[in-house]
């Protein structure tokens, strides 16, 4: 709550690359390697980094969210992972095979670039 209401937080998070495969069960494994960072900054725009270790959303979808006709049964998964600072390997299990991948998929921080937020997944 600190971070949100009584400081200027911005977070830098991306997803760098994401792959899956499907394992022998029928479910689909996929790795995704994100960067992320969070910064506080002063009322003259001056920014120092933080450590960051949050619980943040992490999302599978068979479609781009917010694009087209993107809706709940484009969702795969959803839930909060626990985001560092520094670069990280998530690992995803879905039902199919994503078609993206995403960090605080739908922008609830405020982030430097929320356009790399979301991956392809190869």
């Amino acid at each position: 709550m600190e971070d949100l209401l009584r400081r200027i937080t911005l977070f830098d998070l991306k997803v760098e690359e994401a792959e899956s495969r499907e394992l022998p069960s029928g479910e689909w494994e996929t790795l995704m390697t994100v960067q992320s960072a969070k910064f506080y900054a002063d009322v003259e725009g001056n920014e120092t980094e933080a450590p960051l270790s949050d619980q943040i959303e992490i999302g599978a979808f068979t479609a781009r969210p917010g694009l087209g006709q993107f809706d709940r049964a484009n969702v795969l998964m959803m839930e909060r992972r626990e985001i560092s600072s520094g670069s990280q390997e998530i690992r995803l299990l879905t039902e199919s095979k994503p078609a993206y991948v995403g960090v605080d998929p739908y922008n609830k921080y405020i982030d430097r670039n929320s356009d790399d937020n979301l991956a392809e997944v190869d």
